[in-house]
């Protein structure tokens, strides 16, 4: 697979911020499933995407911003398919891990993983996209519940039998306990029921508990498509009877878009969403962090194995204070060789164009003082590769017009040594996608300023203090040196405030605290300037620009895949209606026309709306965009209208207006 430099770069999404080493761990699952999706395809083996990743399909079009791991299913026969032929099919390395190939595995799944060992060989990194760690995707089987609930109460109670017994054995085992005469017998008496019940043969040499899961995945199968109306995850279906989807929610698939790749959702998606969480568009975060993220504890192994932290940022109390108080010398010294200005020099350095909005409130600010003197000065930044070498980042945004950038090589700010240097970085090097340039560092400009100002590049949703894992990824942004050595850090809210000076608190020490509580500040200043016409693509500045050089609106319009499931020539009629009325508006408007997926494989079938759905692409080409600029027009769009769907909830998330369509209407 191939995955841009941005991809890896940590992100905000949903409010929620997104690590640099998730995104690694997020394209090493991507691969997995790329390999896995290529031998269902050549086999005939249908799967499709499993609770938070058909969510995430549905509702973000990639990952739950909180979620680390990767879920599909599979109907028994496929499923049983798939494991007979994925060792021998997958490409070297992959392991199944379920309960036939690991005996103190219980889960009724399979693990698809790419090795059982932490790997730093070349051949790994370069396919895994640098994460060296086991990563895997999980696969459910769906088994069909019985046709009629005689059956049904029979089956469920035989695997609840078999069930039991094997769990009973397996906490004697885990409780070390001495096995006496009487738990001895005991267990036996158990064993020979499961047998005389299930008519089978369990055999004493070998793993018991092993012999008895794989027993209980044998009595899930016992019915099969033709003869049930309703299919389930079978071990939820026994426990409490309620997990249940009418069969012909997973007659087919369609595909829709998933980060960098499309993955298949059962054709009924909408239906099986909303009976597992109700109103599924809302966001729900997932407080806990326990065993977040899923390959912490394999960091901790290398990490205490190689005495050597791996990624972020490492230092001690002692050692801030050491630097503060070369600072403080540094700078007294400079103060006599530094040479008298009736005006406050004030550098921005900025590392990214479209982070610039971060920026423009204080720079505003500042530009409307006579007694200021600024310049902007981007700093050279660097993404990092899995071998260790380096790419310079060209910035193809455009700072606003007047906005007068200077270039890095044209300005030296030690001999400058201006008042104040306003940085967005936090990381410096210490962070697993990108680099500044090492003389850019937070420690090195510190030397040469009298106030280094760190504002972040990003704003995030307030953070609840139950939300461990959004307090757990401020590690990646909080305790980082832009941070530690700025002089004042401005953040968005006092919540934020908050969560910052108790972060940096627990890692430096509890009398740190007045230290970080007096340097981070709440915002008095506009954090994000709205304006959007020099993020627009060249292309689209050309159509919304009026004659008089005014600027019209952007409104974004896309269907959802969905909207032709349930709709079909319906749907058609209302675009054609929506867009007759945009059009009547094209003095004060602009239209941007995005559809979800590959609508043509999802309506295939039905000639005449497929038809009538190519010659409606035809009729407005000029405002159909391709899928590689919907993140793009979510950016630059003034508001959006149409379905609900993954690309409403980033619009909401953007502070756009949101309108969702009413086909009916």
């Amino acid at each position: 697979m191939v995955f841009d430099n941005k991809y890896f770069e940590d992100e905000v999404r949903d409010g929620f911020y997104v690590t640099s080493d998730m995104k690694h761990a997020w394209a090493a699952q991507l691969e997995i499933l790329a390999d896995v999706d290529k031998v269902c395809r050549l086999n005939n083996i249908e799967y499709f995407a499993e609770w938070g990743t058909l969510l995430g399909a549905v509702r973000h079009h990639g990952y739950i911003p909180w979620d680390d791991d990767m879920d599909i299913c599979m109907k028994r026969q496929d499923y049983n398919k798939f494991l007979q032929i994925a060792e021998r099919e997958m490409p070297e390395g992959y392991k199944l891990f379920n309960i036939n190939s690991d005996n103190d595995n219980d889960n009724m799944l399979t693990r698809v993983i790419n090795g059982r060992t932490i790997d730093f060989s070349k051949e790994h990194l370069a396919k895994y996209n640098g994460f060296p760690f086991v990563a895997g995707i999980d696969i459910f089987p769906l088994d069909f519940i019985a046709p009629n609930k005689e059956e049904d109460d029979f089956q469920c109670e035989i695997i609840d039998i078999v069930n039991s017994v094997a769990k009973y054995i397996r906490k004697i085992q885990e409780s070390n306990i001495e096995i006496t005469e009487d738990i001895a017998k005991e267990i036996e008496q158990h064993i020979e029921q499961v047998e005389q019940l299930c008519g089978v043969c369990i055999d004493r040499n070998n793993d018991i508990v092993q012999q008895l899961n794989i027993l209980v995945d044998r009595l899930c199968s016992l019915y099969s498509e033709n003869e049930a109306e309703y299919l389930t995850i079978m071990t939820m279906w026994q426990a409490k009877r309620k997990y249940k989807f009418p069969k012909r929610y997973y007659q087919k698939s369609v595909r829709i878009p998933f980060e960098n790749m499309d993955i298949p959702v059962p054709y009924a998606y909408d239906e099986i969403l909303k009976k597992k969480y109700g109103n599924y568009m809302k966001l729900v975060h997932t407080w806990d962090s326990h065993d977040y993220p899923f390959y912490e504890r394999q960091v901790k192994i290398l990490e205490n194995r190689r005495k050597v932290k791996l990624w972020g940022y490492k230092s001690s109390y002692n050692e801030y204070r050491q630097y503060k108080e070369l600072i403080n010398k540094f700078r007294k010294d400079k103060q006599k060789i530094k040479e008298a200005s009736l005006k406050k020099k004030v550098v921005f350095m900025p590392y990214k164009a479209e982070y610039w909005n971060m920026l423009d409130g204080l720079w505003q600010e500042y530009n409307n003082r006579d007694d200021v003197e600024l310049k902007v000065v981007p700093i050279p930044y660097y993404y990092k590769k899995y071998d260790g070498t380096i790419e310079q980042y060209k910035d193809e945004a455009e700072y606003p017009d007047y906005i007068k950038v200077i270039s890095y090589k044209d300005y030296d700010y030690k001999e400058d040594m201006p008042d104040e240097i306003i940085i967005q970085n936090p990381y410096d090097n210490n962070n697993m996608a990108g680099t500044v340039d090492p003389e850019y560092y937070s420690q090195r400009l510190a030397l040469y300023t009298d106030k280094l100002i760190y504002i972040p590049y990003f704003i995030i949703d307030e953070i609840d203090d139950n939300d461990m894992r959004a307090y757990k990824s401020m590690d990646s942004y909080v305790t980082m040196p832009g941070v530690v050595y700025a002089d004042e850090v401005i953040v968005q809210s006092d919540n934020i405030k908050k969560a910052y000076v108790r972060k940096l608190t627990e890692y430096y020490g509890d009398e740190t605290y007045n230290e970080w509580n007096r340097k981070i500040k709440e915002s008095d200043f506009t954090l994000i300037n709205t304006t959007n016409y020099n993020y627009i693509p060249l292309i689209w500045k050309e159509r919304v620009k009026r004659n008089d050089g005014s600027i019209k609106k952007l409104i974004f319009y896309y269907i959802g895949m969905n909207g032709f499931i349930e709709y079909g020539d319906k749907m058609i009629k209302k675009i054609h209606k929506s867009m007759r009325y945009f059009n009547e508006m094209k003095d004060d408007i602009e239209i941007l026309l995005g559809f979800e997926g590959d609508v043509e494989s999802v309506i295939k079938d039905n000639n005449s709306l497929l038809i009538a759905y190519k010659n409606l692409l035809n009729q407005y080409k000029e405002n159909i965009i391709p899928n590689r600029l919907v993140n793009t027009a979510v950016k630059v769009c003034d508001a959006y209208y149409g379905d609900a769907c993954a690309i409403a909830q980033r619009c909401r998330n953007e502070k756009k207006p949101v309108m969702v369509q009413d086909v009916n209407v």
